[in-house]
């Protein structure tokens, strides 16, 4: 009930606020999955980028979607097939699903997620597109695979107030999935082997022999 009430005097803000604490949830969760380190400007970049297009954008995005796709093309292409008496509103539904999908999420969603948790977490531009060029094609398989059913339902079923706040929840999923496996954008350091692994294919000194060097080391010194 105040959720309700907050996202009826505040949408905007209440989009936003949900989109970017979701956001942090998922990334935590997906952390969670690894050994390393909690890595905070990771966790910002996901907050900051979530605020911004989910809560933010898609507050815009989706009404303006939803007014131009009212599924007139499907319907007449349908038709021309010899297909009639489909449902109007998941013909609605599919043209949004559809114009999201495979025109929104590749120009507009990709880029700026690369962009922004690129930066947030110090890539340079072109490391950023360079990482964007390693990802892109997996990401976006995974992403039609988890969102056109998701929003299949979100466009046919919910109200425009409800959109935002259901692609926010949906997201807590898609971000454990992203994070997982883009939110690093940095490769961890290569750790130095062990030092019985160093000498592995090599013969190791023995312990005296080590001292010998040392000392002819310090007395070369001296």
């Amino acid at each position: 009930s105040d959720y309700s009430t907050a996202l009826l005097a505040h949408p905007l803000e209440t989009k936003v606020a949900t989109a970017a604490a979701l956001a942090l949830a998922g990334d935590a969760i997906a952390q969670r999955s690894t050994a390393a380190p909690y890595d905070r400007a990771r966790a910002a970049s996901f907050v900051l980028f979530d605020a911004a297009y989910r809560g933010g954008f898609q507050h815009a995005a989706f009404p303006w979607i939803i007014e131009h796709c009212r599924g007139e093309y499907l319907e007449a292409a349908a038709a021309a097939a010899g297909v009639t008496g489909l449902d109007p509103s998941l013909l609605a539904a599919t043209e949004c699903v559809a114009l999201n999908q495979l025109v929104v999420v590749p120009i507009i969603y990709y880029p700026l997620f690369f962009g922004v948790t690129g930066a947030v977490q110090g890539l340079t531009a072109t490391e950023s597109l360079a990482r964007a060029r390693a990802n892109f094609v997996s990401l976006t398989l995974r992403n039609w695979k988890f969102w056109i059913p998701a929003q299949l339902a979100q466009f046919a079923f919910l109200g425009e107030e409800w959109q935002v706040p259901y692609t926010c929840v949906m997201g807590l999923v898609w971000n454990i999935i992203l994070s997982a496996a883009a939110g690093e954008a940095r490769a961890p350091p290569a750790e130095a082997p062990p030092a019985e692994e160093r000498f592995v294919g090599k013969v190791r000194p023995t312990r005296a022999a080590e001292e010998r060097a040392a000392v002819g080391a310090r007395e070369k010194r001296e």
